[in-house]
């Protein structure tokens, strides 16, 4: 959800700016999904999702859904 993916890119430290470049995404697009001004395509999230787990971020699913930073699972740093 909105708020998950904006909390990791948070807690990586990244500004809108970095996760858009790291998404292959315009700044407006991560600006205007964060604000929650326009219904993200799919593949929009995934961009964000993958870009976010390729610096450690884990996302969990079930019943409390959140994440969590794993340093062994960064691929591209910070």
């Amino acid at each position: 959800d909105r708020s998950l993916l904006k909390a990791a890119r948070v807690k990586l430290g990244l500004e809108q700016e970095q996760l858009a470049k790291a998404g292959g995404l315009h700044l407006n697009t991560i600006s205007n999904f964060e604000k929650g001004k326009a219904a993200p395509h799919d593949s929009t999230r995934l961009a964000i999702q993958e870009a976010l787990e390729a610096r450690g971020i884990v996302f969990t699913n079930g019943d409390k859904p959140g994440f969590y930073f794993d340093k062994d699972k960064v691929i591209i740093p910070t």
